[in-house]
């Protein structure tokens, strides 16, 4: 007769999940936040200029995306 058990690893699932979903939260925002820039960087000068964008002569391209 063969037995089967079950061996519960250190991270049970319902541990794993909530951090799991936290990453895919952040991961989610940080490119929502990358699509935005990346749409008001294509509007006309003029655009951004009249809604506060700042130019990308003022800023890091690194802080800016």
């Amino acid at each position: 007769m063969t037995t089967i058990t079950l061996r519960e690893s250190k991270a049970s699932h319902s541990e794993l999940y909530p951090q799991i979903s936290s990453y895919a939260r952040k991961l989610a925002r940080a490119w929502h936040q990358w699509q935005a820039a990346r749409e008001i960087e294509s509007m006309p000068f003029d655009v951004r200029k009249d809604i506060g964008w700042p130019s990308a002569d003022e800023t890091d391209e690194r802080k800016a995306m």
